[in-house]
């Protein structure tokens, strides 16, 4: 098994060490355009492959010639959410970041899987898709395995007990519109609370260090490659195409080939409102990007 990152910072090398220290993977391919960067992490987490007694390959690089024959790819590159900065500005900058990748991936890894972590998720699942020409089940998006972890440590928190076996989750974007979907008894009050801890748990991390998340989004990868891997159609939520090309987290199940299933979900009248807004909202940002197959324009 053959696992490369594109963007060698925070994520992409909390990743690698996940994929090391689990032994995932026999080859490890770090991407960046950084060369200096990823060659250095490579050396890095090679030395701390060697000190565990494991003999996985790790190479770093700037050329994407390195990806060739690759199963599965994962794009954490991209630039972090600036103070004031709308969405749709962040959208842009990314989308060409990831279009770039994606085209990369199609050529050099035309049969890998490609899991997208670059925000803002949804709309940068759907920009992967339309640059790499891959199946919709080959493009997994990674948000809502991390969303439900915040939502589950808030859960936690609140109710003093163990979450292991909690099947609450978070569905839909990848925004102040998801949706969390509780299974513990509380009250509107208390859910409310959890909910807004949630769809804060980011910001919060930010706030306190000037800079985004790492190792819980870099765990959420982890689950999607072991199902990837293990092939045991484990259920997972991520952000991934429905038959009408629009992408937000939903239940799924993923085997060695990608998105296997996506389960059916009876939602409140609430949630699905919240969740129908949410589609309108991102069927606007696509018409504004004017995203036509690989080329990626921005009028």
């Amino acid at each position: 098994m053959k696992i490369a990152i594109i963007g060698a910072g925070n994520v992409g090398a909390s990743i690698a060490s996940l994929l090391i220290s689990k032994q995932m993977c026999d080859e490890i391919a770090l991407i960046d355009i950084n060369q200096n960067l990823a060659n250095a992490k490579a050396i890095d987490l090679s030395q701390m492959s060697i000190a565990l007694g494991l003999d996985i390959m790790v190479v770093g690089g700037d050329d994407y010639q390195i990806l060739s024959d690759f199963d599965i790819v994962i794009i954490t590159a991209g630039v972090a959410r600036k103070d004031g900065q709308s969405r749709a500005e962040l959208a842009k900058i990314n989308a060409n970041i990831v279009a770039q990748a994606s085209s990369q991936i199609a050529k050099f890894a035309p049969n890998s899987t490609i899991i997208v972590v670059t925000n803002p998720l949804d709309i940068m699942v759907y920009v992967a898709f339309k640059a790499s020409g891959f199946n919709r089940k080959k493009i997994i998006g990674m948000a809502g395995e991390l969303d439900s972890a915040r939502l589950k440590f808030a859960l936690k928190n609140h109710l003093g007990t163990s979450v292991t076996d909690s099947k609450s989750c978070v569905i839909g974007m990848h925004n102040d519109n998801m949706i969390c979907l509780v299974d513990e008894n509380l009250s509107i009050d208390e859910y409310e609370n959890i909910r807004s801890q949630t769809i804060n748990g980011g910001a919060k991390i930010v706030k306190l260090m000037n800079t985004s998340a790492f190792y819980a989004p870099a765990a959420g990868v982890i689950n999607i490659c072991q199902a990837l891997i293990n092939k045991d159609s484990k259920v997972l939520s991520c952000s991934v195409l429905d038959d009408n090309l629009i992408a937000f987290s939903r239940l799924v199940k993923i085997s060695k080939d990608g998105v296997k299933e996506i389960l059916e979900l009876n939602l409140k009248l609430k949630d699905r409102e919240i969740l129908d807004k949410s589609i309108e909202e991102f069927i606007i940002y696509i018409k504004n990007f004017n995203i036509n197959g690989a080329n990626i324009n921005f009028s």
